[in-house]
């Protein structure tokens, strides 16, 4: 049962060609191309037109007085049925953009559901099939089982009797004059959908609703359809494909495991037709692309997480890249900053090539998500992006392209790790065998369980065999088919904030939508990646290898306590109506950190310039409670870890790291006291624990530093 706007709603009946499938014009040219073999003329526009939403025994006596009173009407139909179904079964039936979604939102709204056509059962049924939409529906009513035809009501009676409604209660959807008549008729709640022939007047009045397109009605029917909650790791994806193709710049660990997921989920109800994801991996790509999925582990549950209908394209073939930028509704740039400045060239050049497609009339806006890990990350990307569309075409197309897409800042909670090209190659050698010995070849297949990172030239000439004999097997071997491909490791946290700022967003199942993204994006740089950082500095240099078994360091584990206390301190001031998010925030991190076993400490704690900016994770915080007067001895402490750690990595010097220090000491909101005792309390303990009179754990366990 649905409420719309005080109509209580119990079904909905489906007119089909013209309605839910774009069949109409096909109709045309087979039925021109039917009555120029038969009679030798073609049936003219008008004619056809006239017949829309007509019954075959109605469009008959049309052709009688248009045509002649002894055209073989019946032959002709019959031939054009042939021909339509030859098409529809090569290139399967055009559906109508937005129906799917249509219909599994009325569905699982609990409406039954019924189709009246005036198109014959054996036609009927063989398109719903085809189109796998057959399932949404409760009862058929076809043209070849009334007495009277459209724009007679009976069968739009008929269904709803079927469903055992009184017409009244059912949303009746129709394209045609003959068609919204007799739903008019009948009593139903009548909804007009443009097709071919632009409604008149008459049709307009006999429609309780009009839209242009079927996407149009979906934007209508949403408020009044349930937003399905927040998924579980374990909820499962939905059955129903739509028809939009979204896409992922950056098959890396955010991109393949947890945008992926995300996209895959969708609105709960459908979920899109194809993935694109690029990446400059060969091996993560040919491996997706013949295994046609891959998974995604939680370790946390045991769980397997498949992802399917994923195509991973080359990141260096433009070509590809603009078509993944051409065909997509909503695309996510996964990449990390330092990568913005090559990739924003490949950014602009499918940004362009969109708008060439489309031409100056923007038939679909693109939805992009900055994912950046980064606050002020949309500024950033569109800067960069409007200095390289500049390189392309003039001011006003660039204008026009950044004013014409939706851009869209976000935060993302997850960690993820992406396992290593040895472990991949590990896999395949391991599947490989599986599919020899499911074969009953050879059953000795050594496996070299060698770990390391990347591929010797000759690993990659095996995993390159490997994976083209499996992809042709693949298909004919069932028990290969249940063997996953697991490319990722990754923690469970679900929710993605993303700045609402398009309308596609606005159903997304894993997404929360965000006014004021900024303040997320200040919460999770300094909640999770500044501190997160400062934990996997000291895990490391404690010998740790990943983040899940340093946390069971009581060492490591106070440590981050104390961090996690002194930067919620200062946010909790800074932002106090975040409170919400900020408890959720710390106690998904901690959680995360306490079980990410498969997160390495070095992958964490790399590049830590970077991540010792003034303003930005680390100092950030060190900042504002300075200023605030607010504690900051284990924040400080931890900037002095990350200098340290950046010494002992062993590939630059003590002269590089005194001149960072002093540029992103003069770019600190602070007095020059201020900034001179930070300098100096840095220099002074890195001093002392290089030169081995401070122990490293003595040092981060010990008292409160003193201003």
């Amino acid at each position: 049962m649905i409420n719309f706007k005080d109509n209580i709603v119990y079904g909905a009946i489906f007119d089909m060609d013209g309605t839910m499938f774009d069949t109409e014009r096909l109709r045309f040219q087979t039925l021109k191309q039917a009555s120029l073999e038969m009679i030798g003329i073609e049936f003219s526009d008008s004619y056809l037109m006239a017949c829309l939403g007509l019954s075959a025994s109605s469009a008959h006596r049309l052709a009688q007085q248009e045509y002649a009173e002894d055209i073989p009407y019946s032959a002709i139909r019959k031939r054009a049925d042939e021909l339509e179904l030859e098409t529809v079964r090569e290139f399967g039936v055009p559906i109508k953009k937005g129906l799917l979604q249509v219909l599994e939102r009325l569905r699982k709204s609990g409406l039954r559901m019924a189709v009246a056509t005036s198109s014959r059962r054996a036609i009927a049924e063989e398109y719903l099939i085809n189109a796998n939409v057959y399932k949404f529906f409760d009862v058929l009513v076809c043209g070849d089982e009334v007495e009277q035809g459209k724009p007679h009501p009976e069968i739009f009676i008929r269904a709803a009797k079927k469903i055992n409604l009184k017409p009244n209660d059912c949303l009746m959807f129709e394209d045609s004059e003959n068609g919204i008549r007799s739903a008019y008729d009948a009593g139903g709640i009548c909804i007009l959908l443009k097709d071919i022939k632009t409604p008149n007047q008459s049709m307009l009045s006999h429609a309780n609703y009009y839209f242009e397109s079927m996407y149009d009605c979906l934007e209508w029917i949403d408020p009044y359809t349930a937003d399905l909650e927040m998924p579980s790791i374990e909820s499962a994806f939905p059955q129903t494909l739509n028809q939009l193709s979204v896409g992922i710049h950056g098959f890396g660990a955010i991109g393949g495991g947890y945008i992926a997921q995300v996209l895959s989920h969708w609105d709960g109800y459908t979920r899109p037709k194809q993935i694109y994801a690029s990446t400059r991996n060969p091996l993560y790509r040919s491996a997706v692309n013949s295994f046609g999925a891959y998974s995604i582990r939680y370790g946390q549950l045991s769980y397997d997480e498949r992802i399917e209908n994923i195509h991973i394209i080359d990141s260096e073939n433009i070509k590809q890249m603009q078509n993944m930028y051409i065909e997509s509704t909503l695309l996510a740039i996964c990449l990390p900053e330092n990568a913005l400045d090559t990739e924003s060239e490949t950014i602009a050049q499918g940004l362009y090539a969109r708008y060439i497609a489309q031409g100056e009339q923007v038939a679909e806006p693109l939805t992009i998500m900055i994912i950046l890990n980064k606050v002020g990350a949309k500024h950033l990307f569109l800067k960069k992006i409007r200095n390289a569309l500049m390189q392309l075409t003039d001011k006003d197309n660039v204008d026009q392209i950044l004013e014409q897409n939706y851009f869209c800042d976000t935060v993302i909670n997850r960690m993820v790790s992406r396992l290593s090209d040895q472990n991949l190659y590990r896999q395949l050698l391991i599947k490989y065998n599986f599919l020899k010995k499911s074969q009953l070849t050879d059953e000795n297949t050594h496996i070299n369980l060698e770990d390391a990172t990347g591929l010797s030239s000759a690993q990659e000439v095996e995993a390159a065999a490997y994976i083209e004999e499996m992809q042709r097997e693949l298909l004919s071997s069932h028990a290969l088919q249940q063997v996953d491909l697991i490319l990722f490791h990754a923690e469970t946290d679900m929710p993605i904030y993303v700045e609402n700022n398009s309308p596609v967003l606005r159903k997304m199942r894993q997404m929360v939508l965000v006014n004021q993204i900024e303040d997320i994006q200040t919460i999770k740089n300094r909640l999770w990646n500044g501190i997160h950082a400062m934990a996997a500095w000291y895990a490391a240099l404690l010998g740790h290898a990943t983040m899940g078994i340093a946390m069971g360091d009581i060492r490591i584990e106070q440590f981050v306590d104390r961090l996690v206390y002194e930067v919620k301190l200062g946010l909790s001031q800074q932002m106090p109506s975040r409170a919400k998010e900020l408890d959720r925030l710390a106690q998904s991190f901690l959680n995360m950190c306490q079980s990410a076993y498969k997160d390495p400490c070095e992958r964490v704690g790399r590049d830590p310039l970077r991540k010792l900016q003034a303003n930005e994770r680390v100092f950030a915080s060190v900042v504002y409670n300075l200023n605030n007067g607010l504690s900051f001895s284990h924040l400080l402490k931890g900037a002095v870890l990350g200098y340290f750690y950046f010494l002992k990595s062993g590939q630059h010097n003590e002269i590089e790291l005194q001149q960072h220090l002093e540029q992103q000491l003069q770019l600190m909101p602070l007095t020059v006291e201020d900034q001179q005792y930070l300098g100096a309390t840095i220099q002074k303990y890195l001093t002392e624990i290089k030169l081995g009179q401070m122990d490293l754990v003595d040092f981060v366990a010990s008292e409160a530093i003193i201003h």
